[in-house]
């Protein structure tokens, strides 16, 4: 008798400690479905990229943005 009041401890803990993991799983999962707010966007690309638009553009035209180092910001290259 005392074995199985034993075993019925042991799996009690284990359904409590079960149900926690199920919800926090729950938890996890839903965290990944939250709603997501852009409040703010800067950019700042070669090729006049200004705008999150233009920015688009330049993908989908495939347009080569590469443009020479910036003189006036110090930098000391070859």
């Amino acid at each position: 008798m005392a074995q199985e009041e034993q075993l019925f401890g042991y799996l009690k803990r284990v359904t409590a400690d079960l149900q926690r993991a199920k919800g926090r799983i729950a938890e996890l999962e839903n965290r990944d479905h939250e709603p997501i707010a852009i409040v703010a966007m800067a950019c700042r690309f070669p090729g006049g990229v200004t705008t999150p638009e233009d920015l688009w553009n330049l993908l989908t035209t495939a347009t080569d943005a590469i443009t020479p180092f910036p003189t006036d910001r110090g930098w000391n290259t070859p």
